[in-house]
């Protein structure tokens, strides 16, 4: 049951989004720090706080009842001892299963998935667990049973309710790459130059909504092209920005990404084709040519699957954004 406290986000994280001369780097933890607790749980978004990540990504679908649960696949089977499609649960089933730990694989020393007594978490729990702590950069995922427009409806919905819309990171998907589903009635992207980047933005209703965060894909139109379509949106304080090649990001004399000084950039190190190769594999041996690189371009927010690193290095470096 949620408390509807209204608690400010981190003012920290804010400022280093809305400040471009901020000197401190936010780190977006993928999907929490699953390599402590269950990816997408409860106990992942504390380890995060504990830890001092200002970010933390999760994926939020609809339930067979409509209801908001944390969960990356379409199915449960990876994550629980349960079996199926989250769109053919209700939550009442869902909240029977149990997570395995990490993201869900064996094991490595006892070659086996090891089951916790951690439950899928509602996005209730997980924005309540956030209020005044932590931000959520949320990924809506939707199918053939619930579509985009509708998911994240509901999520808007939710936040706005929970008086915690003000803590949310809102993923956009690019309108510049195609998808296997509608993302809006009969669109699902477009790779030509000529689409706006602006839209899926342009076509759900945002209200209320302060910190939408498009991503910008490396497709056709060219990235300032892309950054430019939003100008008119006072809404979009962060872009993610994802690109397999180098090239298709504009640098300047100084080694900045275009634009770096008026918007707030999220790199991906997640994997190598979102970061044009400067991922977390790399960083894990050479940071400076990875992690390190991302900031130099000018990214103030940058998501990993390893935060716990990140946070040593960026302490190193005297570049972690932290409380004061």
């Amino acid at each position: 049951m949620s408390s509807n406290q209204v608690l400010p986000p981190p003012a920290y994280a804010m400022d280093v989004i809305a400040n471009a001369g901020s000197e401190g780097i936010l780190i977006a933890a993928h999907r929490g720090a699953w390599l402590i607790e269950p990816e997408n749980s409860v106990p992942a978004l504390e380890a995060c706080v504990e830890m001092g990540v200002a970010v933390m990504e999760i994926d939020v679908q609809l339930t067979a009842d409509r209801q908001l649960i944390v969960n990356h696949d379409a199915t449960i089977d990876r994550m629980s001892n349960g079996t199926g499609l989250v769109a053919d649960h209700t939550l009442a089933q869902l909240k029977s299963f149990r997570l395995y730990e990490r993201d869900g694989a064996p094991c490595d020393i006892w070659k086996r998935r090891l089951l916790t007594d951690i439950q899928f978490a509602t996005l209730a729990e997980i924005f309540e667990a956030a209020r005044g702590k932590i931000l959520i950069n949320l990924e809506i995922k939707s199918g053939e049973k619930f579509g985009f427009v509708e998911t994240f409806a509901a999520a808007r919905q939710l936040a706005l309710d929970m008086n915690i819309e003000q803590h949310v990171l809102w993923k956009i998907p690019a309108a510049t790459r195609t998808y296997e589903l509608d993302l809006l009635p009969g669109f699902r992207g477009d790779v030509s130059a000529e689409r706006s980047a602006s839209t899926i933005v342009d076509g759900i209703d945002t209200t209320g909504l302060s910190s939408l965060a498009p991503i910008v894909w490396q497709s056709q139109r060219g990235f300032e092209a892309q950054i430019g379509d939003f100008a008119n949106h006072t809404n979009t304080p962060v872009f993610e920005v994802v690109a397999q090649d180098r090239d298709y990001w504009p640098l300047d004399a100084n080694g900045k990404l275009a634009g770096a000084d008026d918007h707030c950039y999220m790199g991906i190190a997640v994997l190598p084709r979102w970061c044009a190769g400067l991922s977390d594999e790399i960083a894990l041996r050479d940071p400076d040519a990875a992690w390190g690189k991302l900031a130099d371009m000018g990214c103030r927010i940058i998501m990993t699957d390893r935060p716990e690193q990140m946070v040593k290095y960026l302490k190193k470096r005297g570049k972690l954004a932290m409380p004061a």
